[in-house]
């Protein structure tokens, strides 16, 4: 279970397909479509959410519940992971290379 707002909301780790930074702030993006903000940064999370499995940081701004990855397709220099919901995320050159090598 993943807490917000001191306890009062939770969550489950396989409902969020992905989190996003928003300076310090995260916003967690659910399955069902609903968005959640955390006032802790994405990497106060990410330590959280490796140890339970299935996450990834695919950039600086994204984590990535692998779950919901689809593909990643390489435009040009850019890269796009494409989710099972219809989402797209962009992923670094750095991380892409990792995915891409699988």
């Amino acid at each position: 279970m993943i807490w917000f707002d001191h306890g009062k909301t939770c969550v489950q780790p396989d409902e969020v397909v992905y989190l996003s930074s928003l300076e310090n702030y995260t916003e967690f993006h659910l399955k069902c479509g609903k968005k959640v903000v955390s006032s802790r940064t994405l990497g106060v999370h990410e330590k959280q959410l490796v140890e339970k499995g299935h996450f990834a940081r695919i950039h600086r701004k994204f984590m990535l519940n692998l779950q919901y990855l689809k593909r990643i397709e390489s435009i040009g220099e850019e890269h796009i992971a494409h989710l099972t919901t219809g989402d797209k995320i962009v992923v670094s050159r750095r991380k892409a290379r990792t995915f891409l090598h699988q």
